[in-house]
């Protein structure tokens, strides 16, 4: 057989890529003996490849290696054009293997063998390289490619969450996992997906100094190890927040330059966990998961604006039902008696005149009250209300409410008791606060039998959570109370219309009211009632020391 069609031959099935030359050191050739089955290795590679010397692995045997193996691609055709002659056999072989040091490697076997008339093996001779970076260089763009298609996928946030953490595994050591997101517009460090061996504390925060709010400030990657810790404690970039743990590995999420979060990998046992290289694995696909992140953001964000549109829709068609059917009663009364006045006003005595005047007088009020409470609403579904907090003293805003509901009050004949421990100053918008006790009181009012009493009750508190001083003030009357299932309704923001003790209307507005301007007020608000037994609604506002 002619040296020439061998060397032509050898040369087209071991082939390389541009960028690996013949004298890359991570390559190995190889004659391989037919007769005696053993590899003969022939280039100074082989103690970077697989950490023998060409000498010891000649004597061990290369199969000893093998942990497993497949064959990827094989060809065989005639060598010299004619069907029962020579053949000649292209393989490619891929070897799982283990290293001098104990080290799993990805080998490829590039080889050639000739096969004789007879179709046996007389020649065998290959290239064995180190695959381990392409396939995890494919591997890598596989897995971008999966959280990409993800994005893309009916998967909601949380299962997207954890089809990353899943993809992460497929790279590195994953147990100790999260993702967290900044949220700009309340200033809140979120934590919607975290999975961690000790620490369970997934609550949102204010920005701090650990190293999730490092990252998210400086904008780039970082490998901590213990000594690394120590030394940006010292320089007060952080402070250890929750248990530490000897290697923390955190990247940004970036969307535009734009840092939207932190995704996190850390281990509590071994500091070898990760390295630059896995380092340098988050960066590459830090992107790609922003990017599936963001998309996922904006589309459930789409979807619960649609669902709120939807609930502001049917609150809006509720409310102008509620309204169109409670303005009925006082205006009624307000047509009603200014018609006898004017008709019969000569044949009425001083006394009816003068009741009918109230009447009136009560139903303007009732009307002005309706009319306030759902321009205060729409000011707020349009995001258009002023907040002007000032110093007001709450004994004023008590004493300006009661005054406005006096015809009610004297009507029921109801008593109305203030005590006041002291009287506070609270820093809040006047305005705000006078629609609050307005709408308590006349609640009160409402629901409270003839000849009751209403208790309004203010003393000084403290905020169990940031140790400040707060005013409390109850307002408790001795009405009908509130049913369970109406009290689940007022808390979860749904407007219905209940009559009073005497058939007074009603739309729930106030009520809606009261709690969202509570809340601007940075006030707490709860109710507690029993059906048939009164109410107490329990109001507490931050206030200053007299």
């Amino acid at each position: 057989m002619s040296d020439i069609i061998l060397k032509n031959s050898v040369n087209k099935a071991i082939s390389l890529p541009s960028h690996f030359p013949a004298s890359h050191s991570d390559q190995v050739f190889y004659n391989y003996d037919c007769k005696t089955k053993n590899y003969k290795f022939i280039a100074p590679g082989m103690a970077k490849l697989l950490g023998y010397s060409v000498s010891e692995l000649n004597e061990m045997k290369f199969e000893k290696l093998i942990i497993s193996e497949y064959e990827e691609f094989k060809t065989k055709y005639p060598l010299n054009g004619k069907q029962d002659g020579a053949q000649i056999e292209e393989k490619l072989t891929i070897y799982f293997v283990e290293t001098k040091n104990g080290e799993n490697k990805w080998i490829e076997d590039k080889s050639i063998s000739i096969y004789d008339s007879d179709n046996t093996k007389t020649i065998r001779m290959g290239l064995l390289r180190d695959i381990g970076e392409k396939l995890h260089e494919e591997k890598l763009k596989q897995i971008i490619l999966e959280i990409l298609e993800a994005a893309n996928s009916e998967k909601n946030l949380s299962e997207l969450f954890r089809f990353i953490h899943s993809s992460i595994k497929k790279l590195m050591k994953a147990d100790n996992f999260y993702i967290s997101y900044y949220k700009r517009d309340s200033d809140l460090l979120t934590f919607p997906y975290f999975v961690d061996e000790i620490d369970n504390d997934s609550s949102s925060k204010k920005l701090g100094k650990g190293l999730t709010e490092y990252v998210l400030r400086t904008g780039k990657s970082v490998l901590i190890d213990l000594k690394k810790d120590e030394e940006l404690r010292k320089k007060g970039e952080i402070e250890l927040i929750g248990p530490q743990s000897p290697i923390w590995l955190g990247v940004p999420l970036k969307i535009k330059e734009k840092t939207i979060g932190v995704l996190v990998v850390q281990d509590y046992r071994d500091a070898s966990t990760y390295t630059p290289a896995h380092q340098q694995i988050l960066d590459v696909i830090s992107y790609p998961i922003s990017r599936a992140i963001e998309r996922k953001i904006v589309e459930e964000e789409r979807k619960e604006m649609i669902i709120k549109l939807k609930e502001m829709n049917t609150s809006k068609d509720r409310l102008f039902s509620l309204i169109s059917h409670d303005l009925r009663s006082p205006f009624n009364s307000l047509l009603g008696f200014a018609e006898i006045l004017r008709t019969d006003f000569d044949n009425l005595t001083h006394r009816d005149i003068k009741e009918y005047i109230n009447v009136i007088n009560d139903s303007s009020n009732t009307l002005f009250e309706m009319t306030n409470n759902l321009l205060h609403y729409s000011r707020l579904q349009l995001n258009k209300y002023d907040y002007i907090p000032k110093k007001v003293l709450l004994n004023e805003i008590i004493n300006e409410a009661i005054e406005s509901l006096k015809y009610r009050i004297q009507k029921k004949k109801i008593s109305i008791r203030v005590e006041l421990k002291q009287n506070y100053n609270l820093v809040a918008d006047e305005e705000m606060l006078i629609t609050i006790f307005r709408n308590i009181i006349s609640n009160a009012l409402k629901f409270s039998h003839q000849q009751s009493t209403i208790n309004i009750f203010a003393e000084e508190a403290t905020d169990s959570v940031n140790n400040k001083f707060t005013a409390q003030i109850s307002i408790t009357d001795e009405g009908t109370g509130i049913s369970e299932e109406n009290q689940i309704l007022i808390n979860s923001g749904v407007m219905f219309s209940t009559q009073g003790t005497e058939k007074e209307p009603g739309s729930g507005l106030g009520l809606l009211l009261t709690k969202k301007y509570v809340s601007l007020n940075k006030g707490n608000f709860e109710i507690i009632s029993f059906e048939g037994q009164g109410t107490t609604v329990v109001i507490t506002f931050p206030s200053l020391k007299t």
